[in-house]
């Protein structure tokens, strides 16, 4: 590795409404507004909770009509004021709480939840629970656009489980989930979000401290679930810029594609266990288009190579995955894009490239890159001070880019980061088109592509961060129900 050279690349711009450029999306939709507008006036939500929480979380509504101050002075950028819904709106559109008087979850059926002794049937209760509320909204004359499942404390302390390492930590995922065994108990996220796939309008889960500052969580739900203590202000843009994508179907931003750019189709390929059986993987792709639309595909069975360490695809699978993929991109967009990423956690394997490459050349696809994107590799940068290394920093070796997407961030005049951040190491198949710098500098563009933070420090392209929350959640539908293709379920 004595061949390398290293270079900084500028925060990536998004766009927003108007054409309007920024690398800040807080600073982006207060000055532009989004980059879809809603097509109505208002955004109507929904919310499932205790008495208590409902009540907390309209009157959090009622607060961010006149906003929070940030912690502004050390930080400005970092936490910025949010600026409320009126003359300053940052998304051109109301938020209306409807039906308050629906979706109430009784002290009987919490406390009766919080002493099941089983973990799986806790869980199972409170699924059960909130589906009868959101049932109960989905029909209503008044029915909402997006709903808050304003979850209790007592209720979080009884079924809440984190099953995902933290973004940042050195992990290798498909091996974790490979090396783990049959769940005890299900993940209340991940099957709740699947039982509430087919209804006709998203859900987002809150935590009770988000709308209720008297709340206090255990801390050691808080350690495990890695939740970083937010100020009012921050909790508003996120909730605020969720709540608008899910509630308008409309996108907030795009990465800001580079003059003369072909139209791309990104493809994430991620594995899961089903929950059901030990035996069976099955491999998800979370497509992104250019425009920043996710669409989700179900593959077929996987397989696990003899060292039971690295799932796989084999060639008919990577190219019935692909097919699928570029069949999906045509119905959208009336034609195939011009070139196709595709991204994994794990080296490529010829026979899977292969697939690919078949399904590329029978689909007129000439340009095309194969990344595996490498987590865990043990090379670190260091940085002169007390600061880590900036974000943007890049090192080419022998062909292959480590990256790091986490670090300190000149905008922000800090790391805003909790751990020392670990590099990416981005490694291209023979058959990519692009050089490494100009697949490095694509991936950390796509860093940026995340609806439910409005912070600039994502660790993962978004293709591969979507495939494992698509993942986490179809490991508990059924074979043979139907998927909802709109990513908007899933996160």
């Amino acid at each position: 590795m004595s061949d390398f050279k290293t270079k900084i690349f500028p925060e990536p711009e998004l766009e927003f409404g108007d054409q309007h450029h920024h690398p800040d999306p807080r600073l982006g939709l207060l000055q532009a507004g989004p980059l879809q507008t809603n097509l109505g006036d208002t955004i109507k939500v929904g919310v499932v909770g205790s008495a208590l929480t409902v009540e907390k979380s309209g009157e959090f509504l009622d607060a961010i009509e006149d906003g929070f101050e940030g912690k502004t002075e050390k930080h400005p950028n970092l936490h910025p004021d949010f600026p409320g819904l009126r003359n300053q709106n940052p998304y051109r559109c109301r938020f209306e709480m409807v039906a308050a008087d629906v979706g109430l979850l009784t002290k009987g059926q919490i406390e009766k939840i919080a002493k099941e002794p089983s973990d799986a049937r806790a869980v199972e209760m409170a699924v059960d629970a909130v589906m009868e509320q959101l049932e109960k909204l989905e029909a209503h004359h008044e029915r909402p656009d997006v709903v808050m499942v304003s979850l209790p404390v007592k209720l979080i302390e009884r079924v809440w489980r984190n099953e995902q390492a933290r973004d940042d930590e050195v992990v290798e995922y498909e091996a974790a989930e490979a090396k783990a065994g049959k769940e005890t108990s299900p993940n209340f996220r991940g099957l709740l979000k699947a039982r509430a796939m087919n209804l006709r309008f998203s859900i987002e889960i809150v935590w009770e401290d988000v709308i209720n500052p008297d709340a206090k969580i255990p801390r050691k739900i808080k350690e495990n679930s890695d939740r970083q203590t937010q100020d009012r202000a921050d909790l508003a843009w996120n909730l605020m810029t969720t709540l608008y994508y899910k509630g308008s179907g409309k996108v907030p931003w795009r990465r800001l594609p580079e003059e003369g750019e072909f139209t791309a189709c990104y493809i994430g390929i991620s594995f899961f266990k089903d929950a059901d059986t030990d035996e069976i993987w099955t491999s998800a792709a979370q497509m992104f288009d250019e425009r920043g639309r996710g669409f989700i595909l179900r593959g077929g069975p996987a397989q696990l190579e003899s060292r039971g360490r690295h799932p796989f695809l084999t060639i008919d699978e990577a190219h019935k995955l692909t097919e699928s993929a570029l069949a999906a991109y045509k119905s959208v967009h009336r034609t195939m894009p011009a070139r196709v990423i595709v991204m994994k956690t794990s080296r490529f394997r010829e026979d899977e490239a292969e697939g690919v490459g078949k399904a590329l050349d029978e689909a007129g696809v000439e340009l095309r890159d194969l990344v595996w994107i490498h987590e865990s590799y043990s090379v670190k940068v260091l940085r002169d001070g007390d600061f880590p290394v900036l974000r943007g920093t890049f090192v080419e070796l022998d062909g292959n880019g480590l990256l790091y997407t986490n670090g300190s961030i000149p905008y922000y005049g800090t790391y805003p980061g909790l751990y020392v951040p670990n590099p990416l190491l981005l490694c291209p198949h023979p058959q990519s088109e692009s050089t490494i710098e100009q697949i490095a500098k694509e991936v950390f563009s796509l860093t940026k592509v995340n609806w439910n933070s409005t912070q600039m420090n994502q660790r993962l392209p978004i293709p591969i961060r979507a495939a494992r929350k698509v993942g986490d959640v179809l490991k508990y539908v059924p074979l043979g129900q139907r998927v909802s293709s709109d990513y908007r379920k899933y996160i």
